[in-house]
């Protein structure tokens, strides 16, 4: 069963704080997930009351009364590196000034409903990849979520690296190889280096040899000496844990 997602608002206005969790509340109802919503109407109370609480997405008003939203977000980064913050103001003045704070979005007042849907859509969607044995990729500037178990092997080509899935679909990503293998490799012991400018899914090795190995479907990777050793014990240890 899905866990309960955690959302907080900080907003001094009730009126606004009531339409918001009620745009929450419907969006839950249609995704049929449970979740429960924080509501702190300024920054102080968030300091006072929430700030040990973990949640999935923050939501603050820039233009609160005493400490600001902008203010209270660099607070929030020293202790939550990841946590999805979202600006929600009514004036677009602010808007550059959230990219030092690692804002995902802004929402402008009157906050339209598609776009906080789409919010709550990417924070469900990195919890899970959190969670489980997932990464997010960009494809076509949109956030992709990638199951690891569906990886055949990735390919580096100078500023970019090509994601072989299988039923034959692959996805060009604008990265750095050794930084996208880094990633997967914290979630899975199964992505491997071959070849500086490859690595395979060790699961859908079907043979390996000196110089390359076949994957399941009919895929042939490189293997250059320096990442022989590694790659053939991890071969012989999968196959001997599946025995």
């Amino acid at each position: 069963m899905e866990h309960t997602m955690t959302i907080c608002y900080c907003e001094d206005e009730s009126a606004q704080a009531k339409v918001f969790s009620i745009k929450i509340d419907q969006w839950a109802k249609n995704k049929n997930i449970a979740v429960h919503t924080d509501l702190f109407e300024s920054a102080e109370e968030y300091l006072f009351k929430a700030e040990q609480n973990t949640y999935d997405v923050i939501f603050l008003d820039i233009s609160m009364r005493g400490q600001n939203g902008m203010e209270l977000a660099r607070k929030i980064r020293e202790k939550e590196k990841d946590v999805v913050l979202v600006f929600v103001t009514s004036d677009a003045s602010y808007v550059f000034d959230g990219y030092e704070v690692g804002a995902y979005r802004y929402l402008m007042k009157p906050v339209d409903e598609k776009k906080l849907w789409e919010i709550l859509d990417y924070a469900r969607m990195q919890r899970e990849v959190e969670e489980e044995n997932y990464i997010l990729v960009k494809k076509d500037s949109q956030s992709v979520r990638v199951n690891l178990n569906d990886v055949l092997y990735m390919e580096a080509q100078k500023h970019y690296v090509n994601l072989y899935l299988e039923d034959q679909e692959s996805i060009n990503i604008k990265t750095v190889f050794t930084e996208l293998l880094q990633e997967m490799q914290e979630k899975s012991d199964t992505v491997l280096a071959t070849h500086r400018s490859y690595a395979v899914n060790i699961e859908k090795v079907v043979r390996i040899g000196r110089t390359e190995c076949v994957l399941a479907d009919g895929s042939v990777i490189p293997v250059s000496r320096s990442f022989y050793k590694e790659v053939n014990e991890a071969f012989i240890r999968y196959h001997l844990e599946r025995d």
